[in-house]
C-alpha cells in the first residue's frame, strides 16, 4: 500500500515536472522569437516623463562682449568697368594751371565798345604797349598789337618773371570800326580806301590831343585844325586809360603810331630823361631813329607827355608806313624793353 502511494506520488511529480519543463521550453522559444518582453509589463513606461529644468537667471554684466562675425576678406561681386588705378608717383592736380594770357575790359568807348587789355605774366614791374589811339587811320598799329598778343601767347617764356606785360590793341575802337567795319580783329582788306575819318573817336576828338599836358581845345595835325575836346580828359577812352595806368605805376609805356619812322621820348615841357632812356632801348633794338622830342609841328595834349608829368617813362614809336607792321623791328624793340627794363631810371 505504501509502495503504491509512493508510486502514485512519483508519477504525479514526474507529470508536474514534465509540464514545467514543457512550459519552460515554450517560453524560451517565444522569447527567442521576440514575442515576449525582457522585463515584466508592469515596469515598461507607457509615456516618457516630462523633464522640468530649473530656471537660471543670467545677469547682463556676466554676458561676454558681443563680437560681430565678419569675413576675413571682402570680395566685391563685380569690378566697376570705369575703375582706373592711379600710380602713387603720379601727381594729381587740384586745379588747372593758369593760362598764359588773360584779358580784361577796363572801360568803354563813346559808342559803348569795350576797351580791352591783354595781360601776360604776374611780376611786380608793369609794362604797357598801346595800339590804335588814332583808330582806323593808324590801323597797322592795331594789327601790330594783335600780332604781339599772338606772339606772347605762344611764347610766355619771353616774359621775365619780374614783369607783367599789358597790351591794349585798340584804344579807339569807334574810329577802328569807322574805317574797317569790324570790331576786334580785322584784315587789311577790311580797311576803307579813305581811313582818315577813323583817326578820331565818335565825338570827333583826337584822343592824342585830349590829355592834360599843354592841352588846347583847338589842336593841329600836320596843317589841319582838329579838336582836342572841350576840356582835358573829356573823352571816356582817355579817362579809362588814365585810370587803368595810374594804379599800375608802370615802368614803361609804349604807344604805337604811324608813320614818321622813329622813336620819340616824352617831354612836358622839358625832356623826361627816363623816357629818353626807354626810347633808346627800344629804338636801338628796333633800328629806328631815336629822338628827344617830336618837333615837326606842335603837339598839344599828348598822352605820353602827360605820363612824363606823372614820372612814368613813355615813348611814341612811329612805324615806317601806314600799311606795314615792321614786325621784326618792333619784336626786337619789345624784347629789349622786357629784358632791359631794369636799366630805366625811375
Amino acid at each position: 500500500m505504501r509502495h503504491k502511494e509512493l508510486g502514485m506520488r512519483n508519477g504525479a511529480g514526474r507529470r508536474v515536472w514534465g509540464r514545467l519543463l514543457l512550459l519552460a521550453f515554450m517560453g524560451l522559444a517565444l522569447w527567442g522569437c521576440g514575442l515576449l518582453p525582457t522585463e515584466p509589463a508592469s515596469v515598461l513606461p507607457t509615456k516618457a516623463p516630462t523633464a522640468v529644468l530649473p530656471t537660471i537667471v543670467i545677469e547682463p554684466s556676466s554676458l561676454p562682449p558681443s563680437t560681430p562675425t565678419t569675413p576675413a576678406t571682402a570680395v566685391p561681386a563685380t569690378i566697376p568697368p570705369t575703375f582706373t588705378a592711379v600710380p602713387s608717383a603720379t601727381p594729381i592736380l587740384t586745379s588747372p594751371p593758369p593760362p598764359p594770357v588773360s584779358m580784361q575790359t577796363f572801360g568803354e568807348s563813346v559808342e559803348g565798345r569795350s576797351l580791352q587789355a591783354y595781360q601776360f605774366g604776374n611780376g611786380p614791374d608793369q609794362i604797357v604797349f598801346v595800339g590804335g589811339i588814332h583808330g582806323g587811320y593808324e590801323w597797322n598799329t592795331i594789327l601790330l598789337a594783335y600780332r604781339a598778343i599772338d606772339y606772347f601767347t605762344a611764347n610766355p617764356d619771353k616774359i621775365p618773371s619780374s614783369v607783367t606785360l599789358h597790351i591794349i590793341p585798340s584804344l579807339n575802337p569807334d574810329g577802328q570800326f569807322l574805317a574797317t567795319a569790324r570790331d576786334g580783329r580785322f584784315s587789311p582788306l577790311d580797311v576803307a580806301a579813305n581811313s582818315f575819318p577813323g583817326r578820331f573817336n565818335a565825338n570827333n576828338v583826337d584822343l592824342n590831343r585830349n590829355w592834360d599836358c599843354n592841352w588846347q581845345e583847338t589842336a593841329v595835325w600836320r596843317d589841319q585844325t582838329i579838336s582836342g575836346g572841350p576840356f582835358p580828359f573829356s573823352e571816356p577812352e582817355n579817362v579809362a586809360l588814365r585810370d587803368f595806368l595810374l594804379p599800375l605805376n608802370p615802368i614803361a609805356v609804349v604807344f604805337w603810331h604811324s608813320a614818321a619812322n622813329g622813336v620819340f621820348a616824352a617831354s612836358c615841357p622839358d625832356l623826361y630823361w627816363p623816357s629818353y632812356t626807354l626810347a633808346s632801348i627800344y629804338g636801338v633794338a628796333a633800328e629806328y631813329p631815336v629822338y628827344e622830342s617830336f618837333d615837326s609841328y606842335q603837339v598839344t595834349g599828348d598822352a605820353g607827355d602827360w605820363l612824363a608829368l606823372q614820372n612814368i617813362p613813355a615813348i611814341s614809336v612811329e612805324l615806317v608806313t601806314h600799311e606795314s607792321m615792321d614786325w621784326i623791328q618792333n619784336l626786337g624793340g619789345m624784347l629789349a624793353v622786357l629784358n632791359q627794363y631794369n636799366f630805366i631810371e625811375r
